[in-house]
């Protein structure tokens, strides 16, 4: 009997670990893209989210405030990635322009001047919700 009840332990203790591996939360960070006339496209990169449902409700949020200020624009990609984006924990700048606020990141593709015109434009426009927002210029 003894011997039967450690068995039993074990194979509990076994499948428990299996069991958390397996349900162990897997991390979800939602990016979108949207493309505007002239050649202007703008990548949303939003911080992790609990699950896959909150990553898609997530990029629908941003997407939809974007697509509905911008009746030219248009939806490029909305994914769920498992890994950060390098440019979500970016604090200095890069080759493009972005825009960094709590928890987002918008990576501006554009000709340069449009860019920063851009850049300054939305961060001014986020800064009325969240103090945070700052146009970051790319490095030259």
């Amino acid at each position: 009997m003894g011997r039967t009840a450690l068995v039993v332990a074990a194979a509990i203790v076994v499948l428990g670990a299996g069991l958390v591996m397996t349900l162990k939360p897997s991390p979800h960070y939602p990016i979108a893209r949207v493309t505007a006339p002239g050649g202007v496209a703008l990548s949303f990169l939003q911080e992790q989210v609990k699950s896959e449902e909150d990553c898609h409700a997530a990029n629908q949020r941003v997407t939809q405030a974007m697509l509905a200020n911008c009746h030219e624009c248009a939806l490029a990609e909305s994914r769920c990635v498992g890994e950060a984006p390098a440019a979500l924990s970016a604090t200095a700048p890069g080759t493009q322009d972005m825009i960094s606020a709590k928890g987002l990141r918008i990576l501006i593709d554009a000709p340069p001047a449009a860019a920063h015109a851009l850049c300054q434009t939305l961060a001014t426009g986020i800064a009325a919700n969240d103090a945070t927002a700052r146009c970051v210029p790319a490095a030259n």
